[in-house]
């Protein structure tokens, strides 16, 4: 999610759009959601398409999931998802993560999956939702360190791919390296109780990364993942192909 003076890498491409709505709370949020229980009030926050969202509003019932993301056309179709899903207890609305529309110590949990990469001002994004959590209320964000790719076979294009991503994500604001980072960054706010693990995401659908990939290059002028597409398709159907991510966990406590 793209804030003030911020640019959002990736974009919101159709592959980005495609990239996301496979995200699941069961699995991106599993760090998060033992501590969960029925009737919270929680807010979700970077939702993008809601499919996080609308999972962990499925947790809490009776209670009350509000996800918030800066790009109006996210929100519409998180609000979408969830009319159709008939996913009563989730709303959706514009906002920024610095300036959060909500009163102090109004939910129970604040949780961003994805979000703190794109942060030019991560402590102070933390200290917003500090705010609005209540007293000894839980914080759980996610976020990758870009320097735990892993592709093999060895192929050169798609590490010089991965490394101008890198670099396009720090032009405009944010930190590829995030991940290692959030314990730091939450003492820094102000939270307590910090908990820090990390996993790995392997990706089922090699093409469909590789066209991710592409697409958000090509939004700043880099083409060669299009202009060597059959190599790269051949390389995809490899059956030892694998890529792989790092993601960084963080839980806190207000």
């Amino acid at each position: 999610m793209p804030q003030s003076r911020e640019t959002y890498t990736p974009g919101y491409s159709e592959p980005t759009l495609r990239l996301m709505l496979m995200r699941t709370a069961a699995k991106h949020a599993a760090f998060f959601t033992p501590l969960l229980r029925r009737g919270m009030h929680l807010l979700d926050c970077g939702c993008g398409p809601g499919t996080i969202t609308l999972g962990l509003a499925k947790l809490i019932l009776p209670g009350q999931v509000f996800g918030i993301d800066l790009e109006p056309g996210q929100v519409r179709h998180a609000q979408d998802e969830a009319r159709e899903q008939q996913q009563t207890n989730a709303s959706f609305g514009v906002a920024s993560i610095y300036t959060l529309p909500f009163p102090d110590a109004h939910f129970d949990a604040v949780f961003a999956h994805a979000l703190f990469e794109h942060l030019r001002k991560p402590v102070r994004a933390l200290r917003e939702m500090k705010r609005v959590l209540r007293p000894s209320g839980l914080l759980g964000i996610r976020s990758p360190d870009w320097a735990g790719w892993m592709v093999h076979p060895v192929n050169p294009l798609l590490e010089q791919a991965l490394h101008a991503f890198k670099e396009m994500q720090i032009a405009n604001g944010g930190n590829p390296y995030v991940g290692r980072a959030l314990k730091g960054l939450l003492r820094q706010a102000g939270f307590s109780n910090i908990l820090i693990s990390a996993s790995y995401e392997l990706f089922d659908d090699l093409a469909s990364f590789v066209e991710w990939l592409a697409s958000c290059l090509e939004l700043r002028g880099h083409t060669e993942l299009r202009e060597n597409a059959q190599d790269l398709r051949a390389w995809c159907e490899n059956s030892d192909a694998i890529i792989a991510v790092s993601w960084f966990e963080g839980i806190g406590s207000a």
